[in-house]
């Protein structure tokens, strides 16, 4: 585990100076205002996390940098107050959700991130399948008072800004599989999971977990390619998992005052997987055409009996 209190500018300066050139453990000394000993300790740290250093009598030279979501590659570049400004690294946990609940007293927008979980979980305890260092698995700690009415509206507004930023750069168009997944040609590619704590009528403690499969491949996905995409898969083309960790971490909380906005509802309609198709939810063994949401969030289905309004379930397309 690496917190966000790690001696970022440390490390982030030296990476700096030793990039594409040469500089002596001297040199970087007197800049960092630490012993040549305490550099050298650095570059060891640095080249156990995964970075390639060239030595050299001349110093040191960096050759490259690992694909990982290390404090230091994203702590510096967040223009977020807030979000992230607390940020927890784990190249391995079972579950950045475990780990927020678990820990009381996290701040106020922590986020918690790990480049592979074991026990990754959605909706109803399902297994999340999580390719180490091709996606972004990560959870976000909210302390909002919201009321209970208004939970739905959760995964609706983080599917909505997630789907807005990850959209600039695909040209497959993405859609909402109500409440909470991410889709692309029929394939989940992400997905939201969003676990309370409750007080009186009250929402108090909101815990986001988010994974989205950035650069897995067929293999990576082979169980389950049949119902799961990637952002790689679908486009033909890896992305830069931090560039857009940082973008979506910044439009959340950009966008953090519509949380439980009325507004979020009306936005999702508009990139609603199967709209105007029928559809069934299994849960209540129900069948309609999916026609919109509520104010609050809820699915409108239109059924032989009227409109029917829907709060939890499974959805699937009703095939002829």
């Amino acid at each position: 585990m690496i917190k966000g209190d790690f001696n970022i500018e440390s490390y982030k300066k030296i990476l700096e100076l030793i990039d594409k050139k040469t500089v002596s453990g001297e040199f970087l000394a007197k800049e960092l205002n630490i012993s040549r000993v305490a550099v050298w300790k650095k570059i060891k740290k640095l080249e156990k996390l995964g970075y390639k250093i060239e030595r050299s009598k001349q110093g040191y030279k960096l050759i490259s940098k690992p694909d990982k979501l290390l404090p230091f590659e994203i702590i510096p570049y967040l223009k977020t107050k807030e979000l992230g400004r607390n940020y927890i690294y784990f190249e391995k946990i079972n579950s950045t959700n475990i780990y927020v609940k678990d820990n009381k007293e996290l701040e106020d927008g922590s986020v918690v991130v790990a480049e592979f979980q074991d026990s990754g979980k959605g909706r109803k305890g399902r297994r999340w399948v999580s390719p180490a260092y091709k996606g972004l698995y990560f959870s976000i700690l909210l302390k909002r008072n919201i009321p209970i009415t208004d939970i739905l509206k959760l995964s609706l507004f983080f599917s909505f800004v997630i789907k807005n930023v990850l959209q600039k750069h695909i040209s497959n168009e993405i859609f909402i599989k109500w409440p909470n997944d991410l889709y692309i040609n029929n394939k989940k590619f992400g997905g939201i999971l969003i676990e309370t704590e409750i007080e009186g009528n009250e929402i108090n403690r909101i815990i986001v977990g988010i994974g989205i499969n950035i650069n897995a491949t067929y293999e990576d996905l082979e169980p389950i390619s049949d119902i799961a995409t990637s952002l790689y898969i679908e486009e033909g083309k890896s992305f830069n998992r931090k560039e857009l960790f940082i973008n979506i971490l910044e439009e959340i909380e950009r966008n953090i005052s519509n949380l439980s906005s009325s507004e979020i509802v009306k936005s999702v309609e508009d990139c609603l997987l199967w709209k105007d198709y029928k559809i069934k939810v299994l849960d209540e063994d129900l069948e309609g055409i999916l026609i919109g949401l509520s104010e609050t969030g809820a699915l409108l289905l239109k059924t032989e009996g009227g409109i029917k309004t829907v709060y939890s379930g499974d959805l699937s397309i009703r095939k002829s």
